[in-house]
């Protein structure tokens, strides 16, 4: 088995083009099952949409956040081959594995009682809570595909090589894309099964993608993830104890939507199903700061793993200068685009009035502050340092949830909540980043592989 080579840090576009741009198409891709469930159910009505954006919101805290563990392939799995110790790295990718999977199983099947309770109490009165808990009940039981599927991605993807994880979502896509609509509207069958058959295709397609992958991984054995059965128990202990402060993280970035859901459901299902077209497509906008930051994060987990500090604040200063520049531009394109897009997502131009200039301000805005606190954090990150990830996590969330909070039900702002209140919280979360980073603590940091 071949060694894994470092992946050149000093020229940080090129590094970023590599990395980034596969992991932003692919997490757009991610984005776009969601896309397709919104408009297939969308072509059922307002109350339908409103139920879809419910189960959507919970169903992401758990997702979201179950991906966080793929730090330990990031953190252990870079600073691994930066050390010169690839021969590691397979034993890294099993142990990270067995948390979220355990984890993954165990949401399944608590969701199969708490789904419908659950949903009662964020849904807005007139939404469909059977058919919306049969959804997230289904959704919840792909979290064990996507766990699988997803730790194999951030595999090829530590060791230089992203364009599985876009090939990945492309094979799922190009199951659920026509299925969603045979099973959830009846096309073709004239047996529509609506929220449940979007839900089915969803499962059906991330079982797929599975196997896919497990094919890929099998054809490239310098990986050596499947060189062995043998699971290192000190590893899955390491992997494990640095994800779990990014997975408490991702919760709280994530809960905000079931949160503001339930904040607008006063306010009936319109206003609910507007936010749905407003989330989703930031969400899709997050692919930018996103990419970037997982890739700054690898880059400079290698820096640190070979012990060049000198090279890795040369990359960060450079990834932040593009991140910003790069999130501004797509910020920009995207708050132009907002009416069509809302309207895309929605199928309804009411909908989509309501969403775009709340839409447009928050990505023209957050975007930009997001691709800077996202390669401001990647060389703490890289460090291993996921505590003070986690300690973001908390203060960001309190202070957004606070401001959104704020915004519907003192100031009635409805849906300029959002940006009102994701803006502070981001404001707060870079300004904090760049204190933590520049008091040098990510430098003096026992390796993560030593």
């Amino acid at each position: 088995m071949g060694a894994i080579e470092a992946i050149e840090h000093r020229d940080a576009g090129a590094a970023l083009r590599r990395l980034g741009t596969p992991n932003a198409l692919a997490l757009v891709s991610d984005q776009l099952l969601g896309i397709v469930d919104t408009i297939a159910i969308g072509a059922l009505g307002t109350a339908a949409l409103a139920g879809i954006t419910g189960a959507t919101g919970v169903f992401m805290v758990l997702c979201i956040g179950l991906f966080a563990f793929a730090s330990g392939i990031r953190i252990l799995g870079a600073q691994a081959i930066g050390a010169g110790q690839s021969e590691r790295y397979g034993a890294i990718v099993r142990a990270a594995t067995v948390v979220p999977l355990a984890i993954a199983t165990l949401a399944a099947l608590v969701s199969v009682f708490a789904a419908k309770p659950l949903l009662h109490a964020i849904l807005p009165a007139g939404a469909p809570l059977d058919a919306s808990a049969h959804y997230l009940m289904l959704r919840s039981a792909c979290l064990i595909p996507m766990v699988c599927s997803g730790m194999l991605a951030v595999a090829f993807a530590t060791a230089g090589d992203s364009k599985p994880t876009l090939r990945l979502l492309l094979v799922i896509n190009a199951v659920h894309v026509p299925l969603v609509f045979v099973l959830a509207l009846g096309a073709l069958t004239h047996h529509p099964f609506g929220l449940t058959g979007a839900g089915i295709s969803s499962l059906f397609a991330e079982f797929v993608g599975l196997v896919y992958m497990v094919w890929l991984t099998a054809k490239r054995p310098q990986l050596g993830v499947f060189s062995s059965p043998r699971i290192n128990r000190a590893l899955v202990l390491a992997t494990a104890s640095i994800s779990w402060p990014e997975f408490v993280f991702l919760i709280l970035q994530m809960i905000d939507g079931p949160i503001t859901v339930a904040l607008l459901a006063p306010y009936g299902t319109e206003l609910v199903a507007a936010y749905r077209a407003l989330s989703l497509v930031s969400d899709i906008t997050w692919s930018v700061p996103g990419a970037l930051g997982d890739a700054s994060e690898v880059v400079l987990g290698q820096r640190i793993g070979a012990r060049d500090y000198i090279g890795a604040k040369a990359f960060q200063r450079d990834a932040t200068r593009l991140g910003v520049l790069l999130c501004l531009g797509v910020g920009a394109l995207v708050a132009v685009l907002a009416w069509p897009l809302a309207a895309i997502c929605t199928l309804s131009p009411a909908l989509a009035t309501l969403a775009a200039a709340p839409l447009a301000v928050h990505v023209l805005v957050t975007l930009p502050l997001k691709g800077y606190a996202m390669t401001v954090l990647a060389p703490i990150r890289g460090a291993g340092d996921t505590r003070f990830v986690m300690v973001m996590g908390i203060v960001t969330t309190i202070v957004a949830i606070g401001g959104i909070a704020a915004g519907i039900r003192l100031m009635h702002f409805g849906l300029w909540a959002v940006p009102f209140g994701w803006t502070a919280g981001w404001l707060v979360r870079g300004t904090i980043t760049t204190v933590r980073l520049r008091g040098g603590d990510w430098e003096r940091r026992r390796l993560a592989t030593s």
